[in-house]
């Protein structure tokens, strides 16, 4: 049967919600991007914004797609993934990163209406992750370059999941646009030992940190879809940057720090009021899909993410100190830090293929290449967003009025080289960065 669903006109109305508990996932993904949501999206090497007919693939990638569905469509599933990975400097020569399992679910709704070309459609699905969570050595530094805390846990974690609602609208067969708005939900966590990097008083100083912060971000998206013959598909895309703004707690202990420069008696512990202020950047994807042959597809895409603008620098702002003696040297309950990142805009390079093995069954295989965002100066295992290769395949099967898609990624082992750190101390200079990860994706589907 053809892979390639020809565009009609939307039919039936009645919303659904579908909801999603989050879980954190210890493993990196295009920066801090998945490629692809659905699992016959991960399998292609996230090369779906031409064949976004599905609900998760049109609410994750293009709005336009909703238009593609012939009746109402509800997908869930769930992607997860096992990382790898090794840390070495003058302080560690074997430093892991945590490598259990790590899952979380998703789901879509997508209902063609009966009077007239329009299409809706609900969603809710992670659009960015990163948990990095690493044990090893602190590197001795601080303000006096021999402080350190000994072996502790390194955890840097940004989760940030999309609840959203689409709408598309097809001028023909052959034509249509379509727009989403969505609520993002955002989590921050930073368990380190923390090197202050840009305050006047504290640069330099290191401390015992834990910080966790959450809140809101609103973002929108908007597409277009266009069939120039029956076999070839055009799709583009493009989604706003988002802004957030988090609030939490920060509590931590500067202990050792205070002692190696002489001011042991004064109180160690300190809690703070927190907020964090970051972004998640612009994506701009153009994709082609090519039916070459009745039961072979092929589909290529490139994106261009915006990371330069929104991961510039990390602002920390901390309010309501409640250690009298840190108050008193700085004058004031309040900390402003800022934490530079120096992201760089990347392209990412994506492209796979169907065939149709049966009219029940669909093979499938992919690629996807982007080059790191993170340069050396600022890269820490923390931040190791590093893979740029991903092999990908996948199974389908359609019987009926449903579907299963099963997939699996593979994000190839990166090293990375730090020479000389841009972040204070210099506990990062001369080190050694390497990281793989291996991700599996279930979706399940039914047409009403």
């Amino acid at each position: 049967m053809p892979m390639y669903r020809k565009m009609t006109p939307l039919r039936n109305l009645t919303p659904v919600c579908v909801f999603l508990v989050s879980a954190n996932l210890s493993a990196f993904a295009d920066g801090v991007y998945r490629n692809g949501a659905s699992a016959r999206a991960m399998s292609l090497g996230g090369a779906d914004v031409a064949i976004a007919d599905e609900p998760l693939d049109a609410m994750h990638s293009n709005p336009a797609g909703l238009s593609l569905l012939k009746s109402p469509s509800a997908q869930a599933g769930f992607a997860g993934a096992i990382p790898a990975g090794e840390f070495s400097n003058s302080a560690n020569s074997h430093g892991d990163l945590k490598t259990g399992f790590g899952a979380f679910p998703q789901g879509a709704f997508g209902l063609p209406l009966k009077s007239g070309p329009f299409a809706l459609g609900v969603s809710v699905i992670p659009e960015a992750l990163l948990d990095a969570n690493w044990h090893y050595i602190d590197t001795p530094g601080g303000v006096d370059g021999n402080t350190s805390y000994g072996s502790q846990q390194h955890r840097s974690a940004i989760l940030a999941v999309r609840s959203a609602l689409g709408a598309s609208y097809a001028f023909s067969d052959s034509l249509s646009v379509g727009a989403s708005v969505g609520a993002i939900y955002n989590e921050n966590t930073l368990q380190v030992p923390y090197v202050f990097q840009s305050h006047p008083v504290l640069k330099g100083f290191k401390t015992l940190l834990d910080l966790k912060t959450d809140g809101w971000g609103i973002n929108g998206s908007f597409g277009g879809l266009y069939r120039p013959i029956e076999s070839v598909s055009i799709g583009a895309s493009y989604q706003l940057r988002t802004r957030l703004s988090t609030d939490g707690n920060a509590s931590g202990n500067i202990g050792t720090q205070l002692q190696n420069v002489g001011l042991g008696g004064a109180r160690p512990d300190f809690h703070y009021d927190a907020q964090v202020e970051n972004a998640l950047p612009g994506v701009a994807s153009v994709g082609l899909a090519w039916q070459i042959y009745p039961k072979l597809r092929s589909v290529f895409q490139v994106d261009w993410v915006n990371w330069g603008d929104a991961f510039d620098q990390l602002h920390v702002h901390l309010t309501k100190g409640n250690n009298t003696d840190i108050n008193g040297v700085l004058g004031t309950d309040t900390i402003d830090d800022y934490v530079p990142l120096n992201w760089k805009n990347r392209f990412v390079y994506r492209t796979g293929l169907e065939y149709g093995l049966t009219d029940a069954w669909i093979l499938r295989a992919g690629y996807a290449y982007g080059q790191s965002p993170v340069p050396d100066s600022t890269l820490t295992p923390m931040t190791g967003v590093i893979t740029e290769h991903t092999l990908t395949a996948g199974v389908g099967f359609h019987y009926g009025r449903y579907t299963i898609d099963l997939a699996y990624q593979y994000e190839l082992p990166a090293d990375r080289h730090v020479g000389t750190s841009a972040l204070l101390s210099g506990e990062y200079s001369n080190s050694n960065t390497s990281v793989s990860i291996h991700w599996v994706g279930l979706t399940t589907g039914i047409h009403f």
